[in-house]
């Protein structure tokens, strides 16, 4: 696929609710709260779930096969690091990996998008705001999405919104080409610690 690629999702209607500007939500919303964190998605609020305290041993699984990984030299897993997809959608997915170069883009002013994205998909997502994120990460510069499904022990592995290879067991979900190297089984993403 070229670089003007834009990928679309099937249109989903909105839900009539109060719109807000960018100020407001940043102002009121950026923090979150206990249990909570805030995206913004054109004007409209959208609540999603922090990784719970019983999932954060997949958290743990991953940063540390990252720090063990050739490409642990080449840059950070940062968790709920906050990315602006366009320039009307903010997110915060639960980890990405920033690269060395990024983090000299941030120093000096810019806020690059990551280009390896994690997602922990909670009981409480709903379908169609999953799939479309799906899109719209692609749409702001994501080259690898993994979204993990801790109930059902799966790692669905996106290199596009087409291109989605589903990781159990011990097929390997890997985050190449973005981070070289960085190959797990995905019965390790769920391994306790």
């Amino acid at each position: 696929m070229s670089a003007e690629t834009i990928y679309r999702p099937a249109p989903i209607p909105e839900k009539a609710s109060k719109k807000v500007t960018i100020q407001t939500f940043l102002r009121k919303y950026r923090k979150g709260g206990p249990g909570t964190k805030y995206e913004f998605n054109k004007g409209v609020i959208e609540k999603t779930g922090v990784v719970a305290w019983r999932e954060l041993f997949i958290i743990v699984n991953i940063t540390n096969h990252f720090e063990g990984s050739p490409s642990a030299h080449k840059g950070r897993m940062a968790k709920d690091m906050e990315v602006w997809t366009s320039p009307d959608q903010w997110r915060k997915p639960d980890l990405a990996f920033i690269s060395i170069e990024q983090t000299r883009a941030a120093k000096q002013g810019y806020e690059p998008v990551p280009e390896f994205v994690i997602e922990v998909i909670s009981p409480n997502d709903q379908i169609n705001c999953v799939k479309n994120k799906v899109y719209e990460y692609f749409n702001a510069g994501v080259k690898v999405l993994w979204h993990i499904f801790p109930e059902q022990q799966v790692v669905e592995v996106y290199r596009s919104p087409e291109n989605l290879v589903v990781c159990s067991g011990n097929k390997p979900c890997s985050a190449e080409p973005v981070v070289e190297g960085f190959v797990m089984p995905a019965a390790e993403v769920f391994k306790p610690v």
